[in-house]
């Protein structure tokens, strides 16, 4: 039961750091266009894809912003 639960944490850390990359493209663009924003905001992006389901929060909160 550990294993799996492991597994599906490692599965949903990985889909949401893929989720990341596109989010701190996104942030980029919209604040500091250069690439220290970008590798910051990947370094952040990163780190919240740890704490399941804060990447997908942080992806589609970013991804509405983008429609309005």
């Amino acid at each position: 039961m550990v294993n799996f639960i492991l597994f599906l944490w490692y599965v949903t850390s990985f889909i949401q750091f893929m989720f990341g990359y596109g989010t701190a493209y996104r942030l980029t663009k919209a604040n500091g266009d250069n690439g220290v924003a970008l590798w910051g905001w990947i370094f952040l992006m990163g780190w919240t894809s740890l704490i399941p389901g804060l990447g997908f929060y942080l992806w589609f909160r970013h991804r509405e912003s983008d429609d309005e």
